[in-house]
């Protein structure tokens, strides 16, 4: 049956008269009847009863009835949230996102949309690739901006960007501040409070960093403490010796403020590689083509600072 069948049954049903029922639909009574009988011999079995000019559903007509009715319900309301799609009037987006890079673009693009958009619903989940490409192929996710992995699986697509190098950052009379040039060696030896860095981030950090291993130490990086909350991260750093990484936007008022001063470490220098994704053959919604044209805005902005 098709949603133009399902419309002559719940009509019948409703005005329990051929002749009123085919008038609210706009058709003749001649073609509303035809319509009945040809579902009933499809089906092989009698729908209304037909007694005096009242119509009434048969045990099989109630049954065919109630799925007329929630059919042509479901129908009416994906229409409506189709025109609500269009106008971005509503809208359900999940977006993962490296933490390195939510504070200085995906937010900025966030609260620009809402502004205009408040209707909109967003989920915004931190992570990194390795912990997200799965959620991203399985389309729990309608998009991912992070580092790009060392080999994208086929079934997702990408845009490549370039952001410039990030800082160290601590606080303004931290020690390490008063220092003409700073090592990498310098800096893993105070608490390091970050993100869990990318697999690319980490071989790229660690081929800078020679620690020399005495005893049990650790080879790699060190780190004091791994957070998705650059929040804490700011209060930590601030408290404390501990040194933080990040965009230069992402803590530009606090450096503004003299909160924070940037650590003069010339070795992290390169610019770093940033990939907006999406699942190979996925159709983007209206909601997601509008956040990903604000998030290319933040990308342009940051790229025309350097």
């Amino acid at each position: 049956m098709d949603i133009r069948q399902f419309r002559h049954i719940a009509a019948l049903a409703e005005h329990r008269h051929f002749s009123r029922a085919a008038d609210a639909i706009g058709i003749t009574q001649a073609a509303l009847t035809q319509s009945i009988q040809k579902i009933e011999e499809f089906y092989g079995v009698l729908l209304f009863e037909r007694r005096y000019g009242d119509v009434t559903p048969t045990a099989y007509g109630e049954l065919v009835v109630e799925t007329a009715n929630a059919t042509i319900s479901k129908v009416r309301n994906m229409q409506r949230r189709i025109r609500l799609m269009q106008k971005l009037a509503a809208g359900r987006l999940i977006i993962g996102c490296d933490p390195y890079f939510a504070e200085p673009i995906v937010t900025p693009a966030l609260i620009r949309l809402l502004a205009d958009y408040p209707k909109l619903n967003f989920t915004l989940e931190l992570g990194g690739w390795e912990t997200l490409q799965d959620k991203l192929i399985a389309r729990e996710l309608d998009m991912y901006i992070g580092f790009p992995y060392e080999a994208m699986d086929s079934r997702i697509v990408i845009e490549s960007y370039t952001q410039p190098p990030f800082i160290v950052f601590g606080r303004s009379d931290h020690c390490i501040m008063r220092a003409g040039h700073v090592s990498p060696h310098d800096v893993f030896q105070y608490p390091i409070v970050v993100p869990k860095a990318s697999r690319w981030l980490r071989q790229r950090l660690e081929s800078m960093v020679h620690l020399e291993a005495r005893g049990d130490e650790p080879r790699g990086l060190p780190a004091y403490l791994l957070t998705t909350d650059f929040g804490i991260i700011r209060q930590v750093v601030r408290s404390s010796d501990a040194l933080g990484a990040a965009l230069p936007r992402a803590i530009e008022a606090d450096l503004a403020a003299g909160i924070f001063s940037r650590v003069p470490l010339a070795e992290l220098g390169f610019d770093f590689p940033l990939v907006i994704a999406s699942a190979a053959r996925h159709n983007t919604t209206p909601a997601a083509e509008a956040l990903l044209k604000e998030i290319r805005k933040e990308i342009t902005a940051i790229a025309a600072q350097t």
